[in-house]
């Protein structure tokens, strides 16, 4: 099973038609995956809208571990459409995590740029 990067199901569009090799960033909660090395520079991963497997893309840089309130407006816009806005970031990762989240709060900053193939059948896991 390939490594992953996960998007709701309100961002299939916005995947599907994002440019290849324009570097893009996903920001998770917390320090997990920046402790554990988890994604590597080169390495390919998948990007999945939901249980579907969307498209696949490549890591291109380092992780960092920044506070919220240290992500400047030039990284934000590497970031969905929807979420290049602090306040818009904080909620997002509320929601989806469930936990309180502020301008103090720790993400692991994954950078990531898209390669060219789609893949647009069914989900690949129903279960997902």
């Amino acid at each position: 099973m390939s490594k992953a990067i996960n998007w709701p199901a309100r961002f299939y569009d916005e995947v599907t038609k994002e440019d290849v090799n324009v570097e893009k960033i996903v920001l998770r909660l917390g320090s997990l995956y920046f402790d554990n090395e988890y994604y590597k520079e080169g390495e390919i991963v998948n990007i999945r809208v939901d249980s579907k497997i969307i498209r696949d893309a490549v890591i291109s840089t380092k992780m960092r571990l920044m506070k919220i309130k240290d992500l400047t407006e030039e990284l934000l816009l590497k970031n969905k459409k929807d979420l290049q806005v602090k306040d818009k970031v904080i909620n997002f990762l509320s929601k989806n995590y469930n936990e309180s989240v502020d301008n103090e709060t720790l993400v692991t900053v994954i950078f990531y740029k898209n390669l060219s193939n789609l893949n647009l059948e069914e989900a690949d896991d129903p279960h997902m």
